[in-house]
């Protein structure tokens, strides 16, 4: 019986495993869509800016 117990530990280990590695790809999943967020912000902004400072007269 002590068997079969350490199999049900390990199989509820493996699935506590799994769902924390999965738990894990979904939050770099969303930082990687917040970090290209950001950029899309940043690179909009210094466009912004480089248009700003072009000079008007010619």
């Amino acid at each position: 019986m002590s068997h079969a117990a350490g199999d049900r530990y390990e199989v509820s280990t493996v699935t506590e495993e799994e769902r924390e590695l999965a738990r894990c790809r979904q939050e770099i999943a969303r930082l990687k869509h917040l970090v290209v967020q950001l950029s899309q912000l940043v690179l909009r902004h210094v466009a912004e800016n480089a248009e700003e400072r072009k000079p008007q007269s010619r």
